[in-house]
């Protein structure tokens, strides 16, 4: 990314800042808090109204870019006004300081802006008086016929590398202050706009606690949310790697609908103190970047759960959508009233997200001490089973699988709806390759949760490796129209069509593939996974040197993985090098590979099925 050449172009910008927010921090952090906010919420909305984007924040600025110089200055005279009569909420009114220039501006790969432009409106925001949008000459020339806008002139300026510069104070007539849209594009309702609104992101929520160490909560309330909406039939909501990967980026959210494909965004912030919380939420239209609906709430933290459940709701209702009474039962349900214990919860969903041994067994640690916290937590029950199940699968040692099958037969006794702990009971029924017992808890997940990725996900693995392949090719199908966006079963519904000997449509399975993991990567440059498995899609499509050179990639990222081991030996089997392929096999379990019953029906494997050693290597799997 950092080679990428810098794009140019003509804007419009401005910089505002929070005048005294230094000296209110010293004497009340608190409300300094509070202003930075304010100031973030206010300026959202604002830019959006006015068909700009955030760049960024810095602090207690915001650096902000516009199409046309007059939406800039009405951008800034809004945000200036409404941002005085906000802050009284903190205690006593602070108001803003605004520097407002258009000029030529680089534009970095992640939509962040450089050059003399963005530099000169820093500067003019530093001339300005507290309340005064100070717009530069250039500015006011573009601007000087329009008889909305008035403009005092200050004289010529010194400005620290910008040199000697007219400036002047800019409002604009109370009349035309306004959106330049009242409805949106279209001359569509609002109830009609809502209605074409069947798809959407869930972006992780802010942390603007003072010490700034609640990013797991926060991203665990937006997880949950977003696995909330995700039950709701008429709704597709984007997967939560692809919308976390725009964790603190200043992409303005029409691009960032775009990038997720979806209509419209949930964002919000949280900020902690104490055993207060602060949840500050917005849902945005993301074709237009109109805000559909915004709340803030303040509340004790025993009151998390009915917050997330209501902001949910909120959303539904936002964009009139309604549960239906199968949805209803399974929507968002707390397991727990101990907010300590969830906490705990949160921290080892977070770690599992980092998919290293290291990181999984951090993750059953928070598990346990969630455990210990509240016996009776199903959920966390089942993520210590699920934990429990990856750390076999990783090392192959008994007494983690046994574990994983007492913590689900806890979770299934605690919650026998809980579609999650028959996932877990399911995977470990797989592992021991007790296949009919494995598909009788996958279906029953299933039954109780028809969204939930992971059931039909794991139940095709789990048939693969059972040998039973159309099946497997169902799952996996299923898995993929659950969530579309996911590499992984594309990648794997390729495999399951060549061990079925229908090459044709396996090789057209491997292009889409091969899209799909390019637009997971996107989102997720270091995934070594996506990597990994592109590279035997790579592979099989012929393109040899790209194909190396991403299963080098995998190999940097994750040089100790047993399962990254495995799909780097595939890749050399596909590509015909024997030696490096077995040598690469034997690696991986000496790592701890286990699981010979895949490896047995893996299609990557068809060349090397006879050699002697390939079948020493995979016996020894299966006695492992």
């Amino acid at each position: 990314m950092q080679g990428t050449p810098l794009s140019h172009r003509l804007a419009a910008v401005w910089f505002a800042d929070v005048v005294g927010y230094s000296a209110r921090a010293a004497e009340d952090e608190s409300g300094a808090l509070q202003l930075v906010e304010i100031l973030q919420a206010l300026s959202r909305e604002t830019v959006r109204r006015y068909e700009g984007r955030i760049v960024k924040f810095v602090g207690d600025a915001v650096l902000a870019e516009f199409p046309s110089t007059a939406l800039a200055v009405r951008a800034a005279v809004a945000l200036s006004r409404a941002y005085v009569e906000q802050s009284v909420a903190t205690g006593h009114a602070h108001s803003l300081t605004i520097g407002v220039h258009v000029g030529d501006v680089a534009v970095g790969w992640d939509g962040d802006l450089y050059g003399d432009a963005v530099n000169a409106a820093a500067r003019i925001q530093e001339a300005a008086e507290p309340g005064q949008v100070i717009a530069s000459q250039d500015v006011w020339r573009q601007l000087r016929g329009r008889r909305e806008f008035c403009f005092e002139p200050l004289g010529d300026r010194s400005l620290k590398g910008v040199g000697p510069t007219g400036l002047y104070v800019a409002t604009v007539e109370d009349s035309r202050i306004r959106s330049p849209q009242s409805v949106p594009p279209g001359n569509e309702s609002e109830e009609e706009t809502k209605k074409r609104i069947r798809s959407l992101g869930v972006l992780p929520f802010a942390d603007l606690s003072a010490e700034r160490d609640q990013e797991y909560f926060g991203d665990g309330i937006a997880e949950e949310i977003l696995n909330a909406l995700a039950k709701v039939g008429a709704l597709h909501v984007a997967a939560r790697t692809s919308c976390f990967a725009f964790r603190g980026t200043s992409i303005d959210a029409r691009e960032i609908g775009r990038r997720l494909g979806v209509d419209a965004l949930l964002e919000g912030s949280i900020r902690r103190s104490g055993n207060r919380v602060r949840i500050t939420v917005q849902l945005i239209d993301a074709r237009n970047g109109y805000q559909l609906w915004s709340e803030r709430f303040d509340r004790e933290i025993e009151d998390i759960f009915a917050i997330q459940d209501e902001i949910a709701r909120s959303v539904i209702d936002a964009l009139g959508l309604s549960l239906t009474q199968r949805e209803k039962p399974r929507f968002l349900k707390a397991s727990t009233k101990n907010v300590e214990a969830y906490e705990f919860y949160l921290r080892a969903r977070k770690l599992f997200q980092r998919w290293t041994r290291q990181s999984i067994e951090l993750a059953q640690q928070m598990f346990e001490r969630a455990i210990e916290l509240d016996p009776h937590f199903a959920a966390a029950w089942a993520g210590l089973a699920t934990a429990h199940v990856h750390l076999f699968s990783w090392g192959g040692r008994d007494p983690d699988l046994q574990k994983a099958h007492n913590a689900s037969a806890r979770a299934r006794e605690l919650d026998p709806e809980l579609a999650d702990a028959h996932v877990a009971a399911g995977q470990s029924f797989s592992m021991e390759q007790q296949y009919s017992e494995a598909a009788a808890e996958f279906e029953r997940a299933i039954e109780l949760d028809p969204t939930l990725f992971d059931a039909y996900y794991y139940y095709a693995r789990s048939c693969f490796k059972a040998g039973d392949l159309k099946k497997a090719l169902k799952l996996f199908e299923k898995a993929q129209s659950v969530r579309p966006e996911d590499y992984q079963s594309a990648a794997l519904i390729a495999s399951v069509l060549r061990q079925l000997g229908r090459s044709d449509e396996a090789q057209r399975a491997d292009q889409l593939a091969i899209k799909s993991i390019n637009k997971h990567l996107e989102f997720n440059a270091d995934e070594a996974r996506a990597f990994n498995l592109g590279a035997i899609v790579l592979a099989r499509l012929g393109e040899v040197e790209r194909a190396k050179q991403w299963n080098e990639r995998a190999m940097s990222l994750a040089p100790d993985d047993d399962a990254i081991l495995y799909n780097a030996s595939c890749v050399f089997a596909v590509l015909g090098e024997e030696d490096l392929a077995l040598a690469g096999l034997q690696r991986a379990i000496e790592a701890g590979l286990a699981g010979g019953d895949w490896v047995s029906h893996d299609p990557d494997w068809e060349r090397l099925r006879d050699h002697p050693r390939f079948q020493t290597l995979v016996q020894r799997l299966q006695r492992s």
